[in-house]
């Protein structure tokens, strides 16, 4: 009976100490998991309790980390208006990976204080942090950016007057067939960027003026190039081409790749405004190395003006940037009047399309 009783309790004094072994080796996992349920407090953050700290809340960025609370399970920091908590989450897990820290859960979620974002991780030196972001009063500086581009049709001279008022950056799309009738009211305008706006093999109708300059399915590859090269040639400070029509041409590799090698050739990048979702423009840019954007310019038969306006707005104040599309008419002045009241009002800056097309 004694030996049975020694047994018993040397098993039991090797499964406590086999107990304090695997705490002593997990020491991290178990204070997560102390800190997770209230037993334990979180380490504070500091704003130089180490180097790293610094840049993570620089690159995010954080306008204010807030003293914390007594018993408070996780750290405030306040980031600006004019960026999502998405946003702010990735740019935070993206410095992080990156120097060899790690994520353990991300939310963005309702409170009573309304939304806000959750954020668990390990920070490279080895200490787990609980953070919650907030929304701050303020716009941080330059939090997200707009630009502004006008679709060149016909004759400028009923809109130059406007579009020289604009108290910010904008490009205007232009087709080198269209210039003989824009050249005078391209001449009275102060300051523009200008943007190729190519015609391509389309499922409608082309019309006759741009048919003939227009890239076809059946042109070859030197064809097709000679005439992407003649629209560099006329319209000499381009700094991009967008596409016109096109919407049937997108969809073939080869001739994508014809049209782009050029473009590459001259560092002009390429944007395209089909909204066709079999588009190959990403699969065949990505090939050779081109800086392409897919974007969705003003479409009457989806939307008003004003509507749309309002959705670019709402894009640019979620994911950082965005591009305005519109015609150029009465109704576009009429819907934009308030374009940067509303822009300042949320901290989106006008930046050039240029700007939007640079590589971070």
């Amino acid at each position: 009976m004694k030996k049975k009783n020694f047994l018993i309790v040397l098993l039991c004094l090797v499964i406590v100490i086999l107990g304090i072994i695997s705490v002593l080796l997990n020491r991290q996992a178990f204070e997560n998991t102390l800190i997770a349920t209230g037993l334990k407090e979180a380490t504070p953050i500091l704003a130089n309790a180490d180097p790293y700290l610094e840049k993570l809340l620089h690159e995010i960025p954080v306008l204010q980390v807030m003293p914390k609370k007594k018993k408070a399970k996780r750290d405030i920091w306040k980031v600006g208006r004019g960026i999502s908590f998405p946003n702010y989450l990735l740019r935070a897990q993206k410095h992080l990976v990156k120097n060899g820290g790690k994520i353990l859960a991300m939310e963005e979620l309702e409170n009573s204080k309304g939304s806000v974002a959750t954020m668990d991780f390990i920070a490279p030196f080895g200490d787990t942090f609980y953070v919650e972001l907030q929304m701050a009063d303020s716009f941080h500086n330059n939090t997200s950016r707009l630009a502004v581009a006008f679709y060149a049709e016909k004759n400028l001279a009923g809109f130059t007057t406007q579009l020289n008022h604009l108290n910010y950056p904008y490009s205007l799309l232009i087709t080198p067939a269209d210039l003989p009738t824009l050249s005078s009211g391209l001449k009275s305008l102060n300051s523009y960027e200008s943007v190729i706006w190519l015609p391509m093999e389309s499922k409608g109708y082309l019309p006759k003026s741009v048919a003939k300059s227009s890239i076809l399915i059946h042109l070859s590859e030197k064809e097709i190039q000679n005439v992407v090269n003649d629209a560099i040639e006329k319209i000499p400070n381009a700094i991009g081409v967008a596409t016109r029509f096109s919407d049937r041409a997108v969809e073939l590799s080869t001739l994508l790749k014809a049209v782009f090698l050029p473009l590459k050739a001259q560092n002009l990048w390429f944007m395209d405004l089909t909204a066709n979702r079999y588009s190959k423009t990403q699969e065949v840019c990505e090939e050779i190395s081109l800086n392409c954007r897919i974007e969705s310019p003003f479409n009457p038969a989806r939307m008003t003006h004003e509507i749309y306006t309002e959705n670019v707005l709402r894009l640019a104040r979620r994911s950082g940037k965005a591009i305005l599309i519109l015609p150029l008419s009465n109704a576009t002045f009429k819907a934009i009047e308030n374009l940067e009241a509303d822009a300042l009002a949320q901290g989106t800056e006008f930046v050039s399309l240029s700007n939007i097309f640079q590589k971070e």
